[in-house]
């Protein structure tokens, strides 16, 4: 059996692949606070003519001279004056944008309602959980154990981990996290009274212990050699609700 992680995720815009405009806006700026070129040249570990370079490409790109240029200088045309203030503040907005997110990655803050199967919640995920908040003093969690299908967005829940296949979806994202394997046990006293099934279709005839959820009874899956799975419906007078 396996075990999915489920996450909500927002729809969004297509976003086109990036080219390499990001890089000569941020060589041009360096060129206009660095004082021309060469002083640009320097500060970005390039050469000279590496600068000069980036810059024309931006200047064929944009179809507009950005920089009046003689032997000894370069000063800014008005176009490039404008285009400059423009990209200078956007570069600062990215940087900004970095630190916020590098922040956050250090400090973990907020709260995070996860849903979870019982056992395997119970066993292994809340244990996880409770050292990710201990080590993070300003997380708070909300976790709900049980073994019902939820609704993750009505439900309000961050993170979902339920097992077994799940079905088709565009807003949500699931990803494997593990993996488990099921025995059919029996007590001795019992095999004594009633025998040992022999077969995968001999369990079908024995009282066994049922799992289901609201009135339905799950069967027994039993991977076969053919890789088909065989489904063993058991009738039982004991089904319980929670492994």
């Amino acid at each position: 059996m396996a075990i999915m992680l489920t996450t909500n995720v927002s729809k969004s815009s297509t976003i086109e692949p990036m080219n390499d405009d990001l890089a000569g806006i941020a060589v041009f700026v360096e060129a206009v606070n660095s004082g021309g070129f060469s002083a640009a040249a320097a500060r970005l570990n390039l050469s000279r003519s590496a600068v000069g370079k980036t810059v024309a490409k931006l200047e064929a790109r944009l179809g507009v001279l950005l920089f009046h240029r003689t032997t000894r200088s370069q000063s800014l045309t008005e176009d490039g004056q404008l285009f400059y203030e423009r990209c200078s503040r956007a570069l600062e907005e990215i940087r900004t944008g970095k630190s916020m997110i590098d922040s956050g990655r250090k400090s973990v803050s907020g709260r995070l309602r996860v849903s979870m199967p019982v056992l395997f919640g119970r066993s292994c995920v809340a244990p996880v959980l409770a050292n990710l908040a201990l080590h993070h003093p300003e997380l708070a969690l909300e976790l709900d154990f049980n073994d019902r299908l939820v609704n993750v967005q009505e439900d309000d829940f961050d993170l979902v981990i339920r097992n077994g296949p799940l079905e088709s979806s565009t807003s949500l994202l699931a990803r494997r996290i593990a993996s488990y394997s099921m025995t059919v046990c029996a007590a001795p006293s019992y095999v004594e009274t009633r025998g040992a099934p022999r077969t995968v279709d001999e369990i079908a005839g024995h009282d066994v212990i049922a799992y289901g959820r609201s009135g339905r009874i799950y069967g027994w899956r039993f991977p076969m050699n053919d890789a088909h799975q065989r489904v063993i419906q058991p009738t039982s007078r004991l089904c319980f609700n929670d492994l």
